[in-house]
């Protein structure tokens, strides 16, 4: 989505796939799916329940990566949070992944059966992720550069965010790696959000008020955004 505000034009990147209220695959919200195996997405992915998504990338004997992704959908100048819902079933060690990177920053974190990482930084381990639903949240600062973890609310995390990969500007979640090992998950919920926050506690850009007239403009604004193939 663009939202023209007030001051320099700046892309604000939204996302929600809820499979509670929508309990149809990412593909049929908009999302790409990936993987090196060849094999179609159903393969690896099924909504159950009704309400909630499984992908499940052990169905194949090898290491092998299947994930979902939006192409040119992060901005490293914009704040970002993201943040998922779920629950591992059984994962090795690299687990579930959720990450937004360009040429410059990367913002990630993995999700195993007992523990998380922020790739490059950090990680934390004796946790119990496969008997209930936790909610995992990641907040970036643009101004700062920084970040914040935190676990069904609690901060476990924070610091510094890494270079970014060059040649790619992507966000995307599941079993991103073919290195890692595989992940079984039920996802209840994806939210993305790349846009200013409106009170930063680590020094994020805070937006100016919005009048009645440029609300009536974002109103008016929504365009599609162009995917990369």
């Amino acid at each position: 989505m663009l939202f023209f505000l007030r001051g320099p034009i700046r892309a604000s990147y939204l996302l929600t796939l809820d499979f509670a209220t929508n309990p149809t695959l990412p593909t049929a919200q908009g999302m790409g799916f990936a993987t090196d195996t060849g094999s179609p997405e159903s393969t690896f992915a099924s909504i159950v329940g009704g309400n909630r998504l499984k992908l499940d990338t052990f169905q194949l004997a090898s290491d092998k990566s299947a994930y979902y992704f939006k192409n040119d959908f992060f901005d490293h100048t914009i704040d970002l949070e993201m943040e998922v819902r779920l629950k591992i079933l059984n994962s090795s060690f690299f687990g579930f992944s959720m990450v937004a990177y360009n040429a410059n920053v990367s913002s990630n974190f993995v999700i195993s059966t007992s523990g998380f990482q922020i790739y490059q930084l950090t990680s934390g381990s004796g946790y119990d992720f496969t008997s209930s639903f936790n909610t995992f949240t990641y907040k970036g600062y643009a101004a700062s550069n920084t970040y914040e973890f935190f676990v069904n609310g609690t901060r476990v995390a924070f610091g510094a965010r890494p270079g970014g990969y060059t040649g790619g500007n992507q966000f995307y979640f599941g079993d991103g790696t073919s290195t890692g090992g595989n992940v079984a998950a039920e996802v209840q919920y994806v939210r993305y959000s790349n846009q200013n926050f409106s009170s930063v506690p680590n020094g994020g850009e805070v937006p100016e008020p919005v009048s009645l007239a440029t609300w009536t403009l974002i109103a008016g604004g929504l365009m599609k955004l162009r995917r990369r193939s």
